[in-house]
């Protein structure tokens, strides 16, 4: 791979945001919205997502893609089922939505399932730039919980706006330039996007990993 590696930061099980600092979503308004996104592995099934015991979405695979609800802000219970089913929930849990927008995954291996909300940051770009998020929702992608490190191509620096190009992506075992290879890849991003991606397990565990891309803004 050509260009000169510019390391971002260290993720862990964690995320790390390229481009402006996250800001908090205006205050005064009490909409929200969520997404949600299957990452946890070993589940049996796909699954359907509840919120105050109503069905919203049916039949969720795998590391599939999402979109955007409408919900009010404050707390409600979300609740993840076996497709089809309405009892015994493979997670319930209680979750705080604040006004603006937030990513809910659910993470770990099936036996240990839970559901991590990250705020998103869908203020727009400035003109000509984009930012891009990655969440490392792998929880076998480096040995011992080492955790990865992220490179972006040709260019990056923590916490500012990225020029509108195409990047690569380039994920590596921790404190190493090992490169995980399932996990590099090319985005192209136009001026004014927010694009968040997550690094993912196979479905069952283990490798071969991947990269989901999803949808932020524009």
């Amino acid at each position: 791979m050509k260009g000169k590696f510019s390391r971002v930061l260290p993720l862990g099980l964690a995320l790390i945001c390229l481009g402006a600092a996250l800001l908090a979503v205006g205050c005064g308004s009490s909409s929200s919205r969520y997404r949600f996104v299957q990452a946890s592995t070993g589940v049996p099934t796909n699954v359907d997502l509840e919120v105050d015991g109503k069905n919203v979405q049916t039949s969720i695979g795998f590391g599939q893609s999402a979109s955007y609800h409408s919900s009010s802000s404050g707390s409600h219970k979300f609740g993840v089922f076996a497709t089809g089913t309405t009892t015994n929930p493979y997670v319930s849990s209680s979750v705080s939505l604040g006004s603006g927008d937030t990513t809910l995954l659910a993470e770990n291996a099936f036996t240990a399932i839970a559901l991590a909300p990250y705020k998103d940051d869908n203020t727009a770009p400035t003109t000509g730039n984009v930012k891009l998020r990655i969440i490392q929702a792998a929880p076998t992608v480096a040995g011992s919980q080492q955790g990865v490190d992220v490179y972006v191509v040709p260019t990056a620096s923590n916490y500012l706006s990225l020029s509108a190009q195409s990047y690569d992506v380039v994920v590596t075992v921790r404190g190493t330039q090992n490169i995980i290879n399932s996990l590099t890849g090319t985005y192209p991003l136009t001026s004014g996007q927010i694009r968040t991606l997550v690094i993912l397990d196979a479905a069952t565990g283990g490798g071969p990993y991947g990269l989901i891309e999803l949808n932020d803004l524009n």
